[in-house]
């Protein structure tokens, strides 16, 4: 089975990881265990059918936290490979790893203290929300075609730092040692960065189309439906909290795109699509609107907002790549376009053999339209360049229809195969441009341009981008846990060590750690939770019934303690659910009480970064 790595292309290694499943403790397995456990049980009739049967086609177990590589390869059955990357990477590098059917999935663990939800990218998320819709073709062609359009569509500059304060924001909440004031600092820039967007880009607009679909996505009827967003099947609170009635439930269409969305709070509504292939039909209408769609002035103008590399394609094949800084004199039809470097030249959607030499200019000024007279410069034979060669004085003279003129002596061309000229290089050349001064340049190269036909954002030919080497990180980190802290991970380590083991003195050494827990750490749930979930596998005898009993009061009593802000309630319906009348401890002084707390929604995706 070849490495999922070697798809990966060149300018994109840096943001593939490691992963170090060594440094996933015990305590992290039980977080793992306790969001699996209850999400397959919960979702087995509110999720899409492709969820159970997409849980085990791509190697997730609920026991354990899966291997990314191993994952890889059941992906690979079905025409996806995932890679590991380290939390949060660039929107647009997200979205150029999905356009090719690679999954990148995020490696750390949500913390015992955001287990119903994580500010920050996280493998729960990334591997048991996204990955189990993939076996379902139509939805995943949905999702490349979303990654394709994503690497296309312009951002705006302030877009930027809505991005970084989302990141930071999501990295805070989830340090232990984040205080109060930090929390509330990152929470300001963030609010700070929004306000500064004062329209959507059109990277913007499709980050909604995601948000409402792959991350907050019902399927169905309005009053008949199943989960399928990654956010809704990852999370303990919302895969719950969205079924209520107050949760407004609309029918998907392309106007879902003018809804924002705010991660801080929960969502007021949320978007139906009859099914998977309505989502191509509203991508389709989203899509007309793109800059590439349109074409012409508008792709001209969103290309020159966004500050960012851009492709512009030309009417004979050609196109150049870089970011545009003007399009003068008139942006309906301009006679020039100049851009800033690196600049490259494609044609037919590539970086020829033949171009590759007239690539990395630090800037370049591109003359658009025809020839005086008609005639469209790619098609021009030797006999028509002789026919601008002024003998006098030994130089080429090439008038354009818009009002840019070009002199300089020939030294090269570059053709196409099918004889289409591409490049002219003059020596000594003479730019003369509308409305501004003649520029005198050592060496210049004369794309066969033509008309602008469109534009979109990034290189239209990955080639352009400078190889990257894959990144040396392994994660998770190896992580330094105060005196405290390593004790409590210790008592993990023995409950899943003993559990493992299967031994017939499980029950004595869960009593061992049950007392440490009674002496030192009363309000720790998860693994009293754990530990009871374990005992239900094993003989009701006296010890293990009384230990069973004990453990079960104690996460009533702590749910109440805790004001139900952990999701005690939930595991412990999940336990009750699971187990035959004769097996459930004695009867309880009080039913259990309250529901989960509807977590807050999960962090933006780091992919996709707009106004909300």
């Amino acid at each position: 089975m070849p490495s999922p790595a070697a798809a990966v292309p060149a300018h994109l290694r840096r943001f593939v990881v490691q992963q170090d499943p060594s440094q996933y403790t015990a305590a992290d397995q039980a977080v793992w265990r306790f969001v699996l456990l209850q999400m397959r049980g919960r979702l087995a009739l509110t999720a899409h059918p492709a969820y159970s049967g997409g849980l085990a086609a791509t190697g997730i177990s609920v026991e354990r936290i899966p291997g990314i590589d191993e994952m890889s390869d059941r992906l690979a059955r079905v025409g996806w490979s995932a890679v590991c990357v380290d939390g949060f990477i660039p929107p647009r590098a997200f979205q150029e790893f999905q356009a090719l059917a690679i999954l990148p999935i995020a490696a750390d663990i949500r913390s015992r203290a955001h287990l119903a939800y994580t500010p920050a990218p996280d493998i729960i998320h990334e591997a048991a929300g996204h990955a189990p819709i993939l076996p379902d073709p139509v939805f995943a062609s949905y999702l490349r075609r979303m990654g394709d359009l994503g690497k296309k569509a312009f951002t705006l500059p302030e877009e930027a730092c809505v991005f970084d304060a989302i990141h930071t924001l999501s990295e805070v909440k989830e340090s232990p040692a984040a205080s109060t004031e930090e929390v509330a600092a990152a929470e300001a820039a963030l609010r700070a960065a929004l306000a500064s967007t004062t329209e959507p880009s059109e990277a913007a607009l499709l980050s909604r189309l995601y948000w409402w679909t792959a991350e907050y996505g019902l399927v169905g009827r309005p009053d008949d439906y199943k989960l399928y967003g990654a956010g809704l099947l990852s999370s303990l609170g919302e895969s719950h909290s969205c079924h209520d009635p107050a949760v407004c439930k609309l029918v998907l269409d392309e106007r879902c795109v003018e809804v924002s969305y705010d991660i801080t709070r929960p969502q007021p509504q949320l978007f139906v699509a009859p099914s998977f292939d309505a989502l191509h039909d509203v991508l389709d209408k989203v899509a007309r609107t793109l800059a590439f769609a349109v074409g012409g002035e508008v792709a001209l103008s969103r290309a020159l907002r966004s500050g960012e590399v851009a492709t512009v394609h030309f009417a004979s094949g050609a196109s150049v790549i870089g970011v545009l800084r003007e399009a003068g004199p008139r942006l309906a039809a301009p006679a020039y376009l100049r851009i800033d470097g690196p600049v490259a030249f494609a044609w037919d959607g590539e970086i020829a053999p033949a171009l590759a030499p007239f690539s990395g200019l630090a800037e370049q000024c591109v003359p658009t339209g025809r020839l005086e007279g008609g005639a469209s410069l790619d098609r021009a034979t030797n006999a028509t360049l002789a026919s601008h060669f002024d003998a006098a004085n030994g130089r080429h003279s090439f008038r354009f229809d818009r009002g840019a003129r070009v002199e300089g002596r020939l030294l090269r061309t570059a053709r196409h195969a099918d004889g289409r000229l591409m490049v002219i290089e003059l020596a000594a050349a003479r730019l003369i441009l509308p409305g501004a001064p003649p520029q005198e340049l050592a060496r210049y190269l004369l794309l066969a341009a033509g008309d602008v036909v469109t534009a979109h954002a990034g290189a239209v030919d990955a080639r352009y981008y400078p190889d990257t080497p894959f990144s040396p990180v392994r994660v998770p980190r190896p992580r330094a846990f105060p005196a405290e802290e390593r004790a409590m991970v210790d008592l993990y380590e023995r409950a899943e060590g003993a559990y493992r083991a299967r031994s017939p003195g499980i029950a004595k050494e869960f009593s061992r750690v049950h007392a440490e827990l009674q002496r030192h750490f009363p309000r720790e749930w998860l693994l009293r939770w754990n530990m009871l979930e374990s005992l239900r596998r094993e003989p009701a005898t006296g010890t293990v019934a009384a230990l069973a009993r004990t453990l079960w009061d104690e996460l009533e009593h702590l749910e109440i303690a805790l004001d139900r802000r952990e999701p005690i309630a939930s595991g412990l319906r999940y336990l009750e659910a699971s187990l035959t009348p004769s097996a459930r401890p004695v009867a309880r002084a009080a039913p259990l009480s309250g529901r989960p707390r509807a977590a807050s929604p999960r962090r933006t995706p780091r992919r996709h970064v707009g106004k909300r």
